[in-house]
């Protein structure tokens, strides 16, 4: 049975078919070496009802280069009223834009300056803000995003990809993120726009990440998830829902586990975040690179298993406390995720049970 209410479906229905094309967004000038360039221009919002909006609402994303030609996946939003561009990320939590996007400046107040590191080194800053959002033309919410007025290397890499002030997801290709994940521990600052949506209908959804044809489907019908894997999300302290605990054989180098992210917005394909530095490799610095290589991997979650043969392997330093395994968007080309936080469950699906890549 859909998960769609007659009024929201309804509702729904009139605002697709009134969809127009965005306007083209003005040039802005970006901090750092006096680097500018044209706003990104977000693509005609676009979504589909599967059969009547009985088995779901499908929204198509597009694929993007960026940061050294890697691929990002796009969705275009509104926030108070206006098109903007943002990178499609199951890794993060919340909308994370740039201050100088957004058409205003006195929103109100939701929180303190908050920074979040990235794995390429960046590191983005701002407060938090509460503000109108929607998407695909559903009716506004209000929700807290983060204001981000400061984007800059992490203190121990001071030459990554943001070091004139800009990154691919801040000002290049996007002018932000979406995260559409599920909390973190430390990752926490905003609203989980897909779940915000009016009608609950982002309380289910399934994510398909392929180039050829990536998308979201919004409350998609036990017909369309029949065949996932589901497992358990892990309970946070204080209610809400976490990524699930699985482990990594990486060749026979290491067994790991940890809480797996399923992360779109990584452009890598497997990353080990360890605290603990491997008796193989040599020590470093919080976020540095350990070892880097392609390797045999089998990864597993509850019940749900994949081999990946040949897979780019990074393993990396990471604070005390916050170990993952991060899964990335290379790596999810032929995986389907379900993330039902009515039910605090993750579903996978995959085309197949291993992936051969060249090496």
């Amino acid at each position: 049975m859909s998960l769609l209410s007659r009024n929201s479906l309804h509702s729904l229905r009139g605002r697709l078919t009134a969809l127009t094309t965005a306007a083209l967004l003005g040039a802005a000038a970006l901090s750092g070496c006096a680097v500018s360039f044209p706003v990104p221009t977000p693509p005609t919002p676009a979504a589909t009802l599967i059969n009547g909006g009985n088995d779901g609402v499908l929204i198509p994303l597009k694929v993007e280069r960026a940061d050294e030609g890697h691929a990002r996946l796009g969705l275009p939003v509104q926030l108070d009223g206006k098109a903007v561009y943002l990178a499609f990320d199951t890794g993060t939590q919340g909308v994370r834009v740039l201050s100088k996007v957004l058409p205003g400046t006195n929103y109100p107040a939701a929180g303190a300056t908050t920074s979040l590191t990235f794995a390429n080194g960046a590191q983005v800053s701002g407060p938090s803000v509460k503000l109108p959002f929607s998407v695909i033309g559903t009716k506004p919410v209000d929700a807290t995003v983060q204001s981000v007025d400061d984007v800059r290397c992490q203190r121990t890499q001071r030459r990554c990809l943001a070091m004139d002030g800009y990154t691919g997801e801040f000002g290049w290709a996007f002018s932000g993120i979406f995260g559409a994940g599920v909390a973190q521990p430390d990752d926490d600052c905003c609203t989980q726009p897909l779940r915000a949506l009016p009608g609950n209908i982002g309380q289910r959804y399934l994510v398909r990440s392929n180039f050829a044809k990536p998308f979201v489907i919004l409350s998609p019908s036990s017909a369309l998830t029949q065949n996932f894997t589901m497992v358990p999300m892990t309970a946070a302290q204080g209610g809400g829902s976490q990524w699930p605990v699985g482990c990594v054989q990486v060749s026979n180098k290491m067994r790991f586990c940890a809480p797996v992210v399923f992360a779109t917005g990584s452009t890598g394909m497997i990353r080990v975040e360890t605290d603990k530095a491997p008796n193989w490799t040599d020590d470093g610095d919080e976020n540095a690179v350990l070892a880097q290589g392609n390797y045999d991997v089998a990864l597993g979650v509850g019940s749900w298993g994949h081999r990946y043969e040949g897979a780019q392997v990074t393993i990396a330093k990471a604070k005390p406390g916050a170990n993952r395994i991060v899964v990335g968007l290379m790596a999810m080309q032929n995986l389907d995720v379900l993330l039902d936080f009515q039910h605090s469950q993750l579903g996978l699906r995959a085309a197949q049970a291993s992936e051969t890549f060249a090496p």
